[in-house]
């Protein structure tokens, strides 16, 4: 019976090795997956780092592009009010002209 006993645990004993093996590359493979995660993540980071980088030189130049367009504006304009005036005074220049003639 002891004997049997014996046998008994060292069969149980066995089987706790095998599920502590099993358990163990388990853990192994779970451990590797966190760092592959670990080092995934790392490199989103960079990429998303660069990206925003990235978009605010886009953004800043936008915004310079903004102001010069807004500078063009305001110089076109200057120039439609001048070329009105010089119409206006080419106008009034005529209409003496032809005043003169009567």
């Amino acid at each position: 019976m002891q004997q049997s006993q014996t046998e008994k645990y060292k069969m149980l004993s066995q089987e706790a090795n095998k599920k502590n093996e099993g358990l163990q590359q388990q853990v192994t493979a779970l451990e590797k997956e966190l760092e592959n995660l670990k080092h995934a993540q790392k490199q989103a980071a960079a990429t998303q780092s660069a990206t925003e980088v990235r978009l605010n030189r886009a953004l800043e130049e936008v915004e310079k592009y903004k102001v010069e367009l807004n500078k063009l504006k305001q110089s076109n304009k200057m120039h439609i009010e001048a070329a009105k005036m010089l119409s206006f005074t080419e106008e009034e220049f005529m209409k003496a002209l032809e005043w003169g003639n009567y």
